[in-house]
């Protein structure tokens, strides 16, 4: 699969319908994400909640593999630190932290992101993201796919 090679090699450019694809394919194929993590607490005597894309780098690549949750923060971190952002700016991170909590990846620029997202585009997508970030918006996505996967 073509996806799995951008996992391995390139997951910030990795886009959220190429997820699901991933993870439905690897389904089907008896790997799913619970029963990966209940391997790895078998043979590791270590519980684990990380994802599907650092179980694959993981493999692949030998990256050391951290909880979905801990990533998610550590990268967080970095976009909060980009600037002193207002209380509708904080409100509109929590729910970018939110959305990677549940869906992983996000896309790979702020355009993809917030376009091809449900939740987002009902929220007016990329457009109305600019309109709350009109500096940052691409900076965000840019940050995030640049710490997400390190």
């Amino acid at each position: 699969m073509p996806a799995l090679q951008v996992v391995a090699t390139r997951p910030k450019d990795l886009t959220f319908d190429e997820l699901k694809n991933i993870k439905l394919k690897l389904e089907q194929n008896g790997f799913k994400e619970n029963d990966l993590q209940s391997a790895w607490k078998n043979v590791n005597h270590v519980q684990t909640t990380a994802d599907i894309i650092s179980f694959i780098r993981q493999a692949a690549a030998g990256s050391e593999l951290v909880d979905h949750d801990v990533r998610i923060h550590n990268a967080m971190q970095k976009v909060y630190g980009l600037a002193d952002w207002t209380i509708p700016q904080k409100k509109w991170l929590k729910r970018i932290e939110n959305q990677l909590i549940s869906s992983t990846v996000l896309g790979p620029n702020a355009e993809k992101a917030f376009d091809d997202n449900y939740f987002f585009k009902r929220h007016g997508g990329y457009k109305q993201i600019k309109k709350i970030f009109p500096e940052n918006a691409d900076q965000i996505i840019y940050v995030l796919n640049e710490n997400l996967y390190v």
